[in-house]
């Protein structure tokens, strides 16, 4: 039921990535299952995102957030933040990876008790995300 949880709000996406279908923020490899979940676990340390769940026997790699560039900052006023969750299965031809990124902008309100807001980014800057952290997968797996 947890599998079943995680994968459903993994397809949904979140509000940084909802116009993009679960096809452009997935891939599949050819290759063994726990060589891609460790090669998957291993890119999203090197690119500073601590791991703060890792169940390879679930498939779920849930990340801690890391703050972003100054340029989301100027743009948002703001700190803002991004995490990934990812979800490794098995498929019919090889192992399948599906992320999905959560980008944040502090709140300038305090009153509202949320200290973060969900972020909203384009299609073009999205998929651009999802093909950079992807690259740095395949950069483990191939090398």
């Amino acid at each position: 039921m947890k599998r079943f949880l995680l994968l459903a709000l993994l397809v949904a996406g979140c509000a940084t990535t909802q116009s993009l279908p679960s096809e452009e923020r997935s891939r599949i490899y050819q290759l063994d299952y726990d060589f891609v979940f460790d090669a998957t676990v291993l890119a999203l340390a090197e690119e500073g995102f601590a791991i703060i769940d890792a169940e390879k026997d679930e498939g779920i790699i849930n990340t801690d957030y890391r703050a972003e560039g100054a340029f989301f900052a100027f743009l948002s006023g703001g700190p803002t933040r991004l995490k990934v969750s990812a979800l490794v299965s098995n498929a019919d031809n090889g192992t399948h990876v599906l992320l999905n990124f959560d980008l944040q902008d502090a709140n300038p309100s305090v009153e509202s008790g949320n200290l973060y807001n969900a972020r909203s980014m384009s299609p073009r800057r999205a998929r651009r995300y999802y093909q950079e952290l992807f690259e740095e997968i395949e950069e483990r797996l191939f090398m």
